[in-house]
């Protein structure tokens, strides 16, 4: 769609193709009985300029900005993403905690010799643990992939180098340590990203 658009500013002719009746895929907006509902999960969030003109250029007043509140709900509890510490090995308990901090020493220790699967990916190189229930369950849900299917180059772009240091608090991270994953704040289109 940006690409028609930007052809078109430029005087070409462009043809975008949808299977659908909608254009839009998992940026679609739909409306029922007044509400609208976003079909994928969508933050504005870019470090590149020339996209941040493209999004202000479309959307003008109606691209606001609002904070972040990212949660995962596993065994009928939320917990904050990106991770807390605290409130993550509070909510676990004590078993789990100790699990956690245990396998992830190890997986430092012995880490896999070849990463070809999410789940392998997840082992060593982002969770705190051989990738325990709580974000195997939410990736499996999101995107409808067991993870053991999903490719490692996938995790490793859509969750760049998440890892304890990139648990902690706010406070306690520098400004290079925050990437897309950490995010406190996003702009998003007033109507949804349709």
């Amino acid at each position: 769609m940006t690409a028609a658009r930007e052809l078109t500013k430029a005087g070409l002719r462009s043809v975008v193709i949808e299977k659908r009746a909608r254009v839009g895929g998992l940026a679609r907006t739909e409306t029922f009985k007044g509400f609208r509902f976003d079909m994928g999960g969508h933050r504005f969030f870019t470090k590149v300029e020339e996209v941040k003109k493209i999004w202000r250029g479309v959307l003008g007043d109606d691209l606001l900005r609002r904070p972040r509140l990212s949660r995962i709900y596993y065994n009928r509890r939320f917990f904050y993403y990106p991770l807390r510490p605290l409130n993550a090995l509070l909510k676990l308990g004590p078993f789990v905690a100790a699990r956690i901090v245990l396998s992830y020493l190890r997986w430092q220790l012995f880490p896999h010799a070849r990463e070809d699967t999410f789940e392998q990916w997840g082992d060593e190189s982002v969770w705190p643990a051989p990738l325990p229930d709580l974000f195997k369950t939410y990736t499996e849900k999101v995107w409808g992939i067991p993870c053991s299917e999903l490719r490692a180059e996938w995790a490793a772009q859509r969750i760049k180098d998440l890892s304890l240091k990139d648990c902690a608090p706010p406070h306690a991270r520098t400004a290079a340590d925050d990437d897309h994953n950490l995010i406190e704040e996003f702009e998003y289109p007033r109507l949804g990203p349709e």
